[in-house]
C-alpha cells in the first residue's frame, strides 16, 4: 500500500488543463476589471495635472499685475500653449484655448468665477 502511494506521488508532476484554465479565467476577470479602472485614473489625473498647470499661471500672472501691470501671461498646459489675458477693469482671466493634450490625453477645461474645471 505504501509503494502504490509513493509511486503516485511521484507520478503527480504539473497542472492538469483544467487548473490552469480556471487560472486564465480568472485572470482575464482581474483584467477587464481593472484595465478600465486604469484608464479613468488615467483621465483624472491629467485632468489634474491641466487644472494644476491653469491655476499657477493665472497666480502667476495676477503677481505680475501686481508688480508690472503684464495683463498677459504665454504658457503651456501639457502639450498645448495658451496665452491667459486678463482684464483689467473686472479682473477675469480668459484663455486662449480650452481644450489641451496632457500626457497624451484630451483634456477640456473651463474657467469661470475663480472655478476651474478639467475632464
Amino acid at each position: 500500500m505504501l509503494k502504490t502511494i509513493n509511486r503516485m506521488k511521484r507520478d503527480e508532476k504539473g497542472f492538469t488543463l483544467v487548473e490552469l484554465l480556471i487560472v486564465v479565467a480568472i485572470i482575464a476577470i482581474l483584467a477587464a476589471i481593472a484595465i478600465p479602472q486604469f484608464a479613468q485614473y488615467r483621465q483624472k489625473a491629467a485632468a489634474s495635472s491641466a487644472a494644476g498647470a491653469i491655476t499657477s499661471y493665472i497666480t502667476e500672472l495676477n503677481a505680475e499685475y501686481a508688480d508690472t501691470g503684464t495683463t498677459t501671461k504665454a504658457g503651456t498646459v501639457g502639450s498645448t500653449a495658451v496665452t491667459f489675458t486678463m482684464n483689467t477693469t473686472t479682473g477675469a482671466v480668459t484663455l486662449s484655448v480650452s481644450a489641451f493634450t496632457v500626457k497624451g490625453l484630451a483634456v477640456a477645461c473651463s474657467y469661470a468665477g475663480n472655478i476651474i474645471t478639467c475632464t
